[in-house]
């Protein structure tokens, strides 16, 4: 049996496939709850999330990343090599910031579900924030953890690696 290599140079594909699956149900579970509040919110919240996961996030972080044009653990490498130009490396550690972006797309499907809660309460709203709580809160950060942050070259410079203990 071989063992598991340090870092990934390109990551499997099937290692995006799952973590942009685990995304996507977090948005539509996100656009869920806020349809049941107003039906543009929803869309409002359905747009930035995938404005800011496929767009900004790859035109702030990923254009430092060494993934930069490879498949890394999102996919958002290569995606960012289509639409944008290469930055400095050594500089990812500082655009990570940029993550903060990312904020809303946690948050407002829970303050949704937390208003639908006092003002309207019913079970279903509470069983959909519960379980956007744990899709995203923990699904996310367990699926990057297991499948991606082992694996990278960037671990030893990322910021949300350097927080966890599995890196």
């Amino acid at each position: 049996m071989n063992p598991k290599p340090i870092h990934y140079d390109n990551y499997p594909w099937t290692t995006p496939l799952i973590e942009n699956a685990v995304w996507l149900a977090v948005y539509a579970l996100g656009f869920v709850i806020l349809s049941l509040l107003n039906p543009w919110a929803a869309l409002a919240y359905l747009g930035y999330s995938l404005v800011c996961m496929y767009l900004v996030i790859p035109r702030f972080i990923c254009t430092h990343c060494t993934y930069y044009g490879k498949t890394c653990h999102s996919g958002q490498g290569r995606l960012a090599a289509l639409l944008f130009s290469k930055r400095q490396t050594e500089r990812f550690g500082d655009h990570f910031k940029c993550m903060r972006f990312a904020a809303p797309v946690f948050l407002a499907p829970i303050v949704g579900g937390l208003a639908l809660f006092i003002v309207h309460f019913s079970w279903e709203p509470v069983g959909l924030t519960i379980a956007f709580g744990i899709l995203a809160l923990g699904c996310t950060r367990i699926v990057t953890l297991r499948l991606g942050c082992p694996y990278c070259h960037q671990r030893s410079v990322c910021p949300a690696c350097r927080k966890s203990p599995i890196c």
